[in-house]
């Protein structure tokens, strides 16, 4: 007896689970200047170390103004750092993803421990040109070029 396909259970595929493409952003430049003076930040840290381990081993004059001109780029660099994160703002919700402002964060929002939010998305940025916004957990590409900037849109989309 020949088996019939009348089976309802073997119509439709099953649904793929959609996977929604990283967002475009209107201006990436202040994400990479706040990226570029965090990065300078993480450098003077790693510069203060080092001189300190030198002050530390050879304590003479010569390293000691090494050490005190290090931590005074790291002092500048944060301080400059804080502000160009802080004028940082998704275009979705208006946060501030780059710094922890002490609101819930978003279900998708991810953070590398023991880091908070904001320094994982900048360190993000950093590795990959990639980052997830902590308030409204929308992904954002910084290579990515909008389309609607470019004119590549047609006229009953935009």
């Amino acid at each position: 007896m020949p088996h019939h396909a009348t089976s309802s259970t073997h119509d439709a595929p099953p649904a793929k689970p959609r996977v929604q493409r990283a967002r475009s952003l209107p201006s990436a430049r202040p994400f990479r200047m706040a990226v570029f003076f965090t990065a300078l930040f993480f450098l003077g840290l790693v510069a203060s170390i080092t001189a300190g381990v030198c002050v530390i081993r050879d304590p003479n004059q010569f390293s000691v103004r090494i050490l005190v001109a290090a931590m005074g780029f790291s002092v500048v660099a944060w301080l400059i750092s804080f502000i160009k994160r802080r004028s940082t703002f998704c275009p979705l919700c208006k946060g501030t993803p780059l710094l922890n402002s002490g609101a819930r964060a978003h279900q998708k929002a991810w953070r590398l421990y023991p880091l908070n939010h904001g320094m994982t998305a900048t360190l993000s940025i950093l590795a990959c040109q990639k980052f997830r916004c902590l308030y409204c957990g929308s992904d954002y590409d910084l290579l990515r070029s909008s389309r609607r900037l470019h004119g590549e849109l047609p006229d009953h989309e935009s």
